[in-house]
């Protein structure tokens, strides 16, 4: 990134990394996940160096509303299956015992 770049949100592992670097650039937010692993040498660093996602300055405030929602738990009121009966967590849509879909 040549322009001015700010760091976004800090994580621990790389898949969570690269996950929010999907969503910011699918909303067309160039970003790039930075490590100081020494090249895989020592992961240990991500730990406690953390691995970065940083954004164009200007694209902070987006970026971050962004990953904010991404963030937020789901409020979602549980939901009863018709099938089986079972009570489901409102953020899933398929019910966890029968795997039938919410109907």
């Amino acid at each position: 990134m040549s322009k001015e770049t700010v760091t976004v949100a800090t994580y621990t592992n790389e898949p969570e990394a690269e996950a929010a670097r999907a969503r910011l650039e699918s909303l067309g937010i160039p970003c790039e996940v930075q490590t100081d692993n020494a090249g895989g040498m020592y992961p240990q660093l991500d730990v406690t160096e953390g691995i970065r996602l940083v954004v164009h300055a200007e694209d902070e405030a987006r970026a971050r509303e962004t990953l904010a929602d991404l963030q937020a738990p789901d409020s979602s009121p549980p939901w009863i299956c018709p099938a089986c009966g079972e009570e489901v967590d409102g953020n899933f849509t398929v019910c966890w015992n029968c795997k039938r879909e919410r109907g």
